[in-house]
């Protein structure tokens, strides 16, 4: 497996438990500007921690294999790069999409901010599945 691919995995297992904590968390019975505070708190919290559980795995990744961790992307990992955003990119569009609904429905800035954070976690997440999948397949 080479390096890009372990980080893609962690990358998956991270954002997975760390928005799976959010939408737990979450107090979705609360609306108006304390539904926006505690949201903003939480999101801080999981910035931070993704942030760091990212960061000293990618080091001590690095320091097990450094010869991967410093390689150039060759053009196959480019093609995978490329191909995997775009996947992400039509998952994004649609969710965004759905958000106008969700506002339309709902009038809850909250919860139109939660389906805009939905989107977003869901297309990075086809975006790195893409990826693996392109590496385990070989597309």
């Amino acid at each position: 497996m080479t390096f890009r691919e372990k980080i893609d995995w962690l990358t998956i297992m991270v954002i997975t438990l760390a928005f799976g904590w959010y939408s737990l968390a979450y107090p979705w019975s609360l609306r108006g500007t304390s539904a926006l505070a505690v949201q903003g708190g939480l999101l801080m919290v999981v910035a931070v921690a993704m942030t760091l559980v990212l960061t000293i795995a990618a080091i001590a990744l690095a320091i097990h294999r450094p010869r991967d961790a410093n390689a150039r992307a060759d053009e196959r990992d480019r093609d995978f790069t490329r191909r995997a955003a775009t996947r992400a990119y039509y998952v994004l569009i649609v969710g965004a999409a759905c958000c106008f609904a969700v506002g339309y429905w709902t009038a809850d800035l909250a919860m139109v901010l939660n389906s805009l954070l939905a989107s977003v976690v869901v297309a990075e997440l086809v975006r790195l599945a893409s990826q693996v999948a392109a590496y385990r397949i070989g597309e």
